[in-house]
């Protein structure tokens, strides 16, 4: 009886084995290090595409806006009042350009995003429309500063029109010249010479100041600094898909993808 027994805990053992080694070759995949930095993008955008945490935040930063603009508009001004909000991920949902890029195993190019822009296809993100309007409706200076290049223009104003989002002139939506190497700040002080910034709305901290892109530790430094400042008069959304954070993490150089793959995962903190 023993004897059967052995046999047949043997004959279990094989067959889990076997089965085992089944699945692990079925479950193994091969990818070209560029396809497997594009893959590691895919839980973020997931989130961002998904969940209702998300939408939340947006809807809960946009209320905030709203009610801080309601208080603001109540004081005298000897300047128009004015904002400023970053577009890509801050007004216009772009994250079917990341989805897109994570079916095909690819990342972030000119080329492909000059299409993207082009198509004008973005979506509003949560919030933004309503506050937006609000904001126009109360003569409130509506200016759009974005890093897409300046000949992304007229694309970018039919993607605006299309979705009802307020323009009140061409020239308050500032984009970057390829000479300008400045980022926004430039353009944020062309806005204060003739209006009174109240409020500046992003999904990356440079839509608000000049933040490090080579130092992790210098960015979070800055914005203990800066604290008081977000809710107030700096609202900002999340954007886990990309960002300034990852250039830091890399110290501010891109390299192959092999490399940002390993700089990815040597700034993770574990527990051990």
């Amino acid at each position: 009886m023993i004897k059967k027994i052995f046999i047949f805990t043997s004959l279990l053992t094989f067959i889990a084995c076997t089965n085992t080694n089944e699945i692990k070759k079925e479950e193994r995949v091969n990818l070209t290090y560029e396809e497997l930095r594009s893959e590691q993008n895919m839980m973020s955008t997931n989130w961002f595409q998904t969940s209702g945490e998300a939408k939340a935040l947006y809807l809960q930063a946009y209320n905030i806006a709203t009610e801080k603009l309601k208080i603001a508009l109540k004081k005298p001004t000897n300047k128009p009042y004015s904002i400023v909000l970053d577009l890509d991920e801050t007004v216009l949902d772009n994250s079917a350009y990341s989805a897109e890029n994570i079916k095909n195993g690819k990342n972030w190019s000119q080329k492909t995003w000059d299409e993207w822009v082009n198509m004008a296809e973005a979506e509003a993100l949560p919030g933004a429309k309503e506050f937006l309007e609000f904001a126009s409706k109360n003569k409130v200076h509506i200016y759009y500063i974005s890093d897409r290049y300046d000949y992304q223009l007229d694309a970018t104003l039919r993607n605006l029109e299309k979705l009802g989002i307020p323009i009140q002139d061409r020239n308050h939506i500032l984009l970057k010249e390829k000479s300008d190497k400045s980022g926004k700040i430039n353009r944020r002080e062309q806005v204060k010479k003739h209006t009174n910034l109240i409020m500046l709305f992003g999904d990356n901290l440079s839509d608000f100041d000049d933040f490090s892109t080579k130092s992790v530790e210098d960015r979070n430094e800055k914005v203990e600094k800066l604290g008081k400042e977000f809710g107030d008069k700096f609202i900002i959304f999340p954007n886990p898909m990309y960002g300034a954070f990852e250039t830091a993490i890399y110290g501010g150089k891109f390299g192959d993808a092999k490399t940002l793959i390993e700089a990815r995962r040597k700034s993770l903190k574990v527990y051990k």
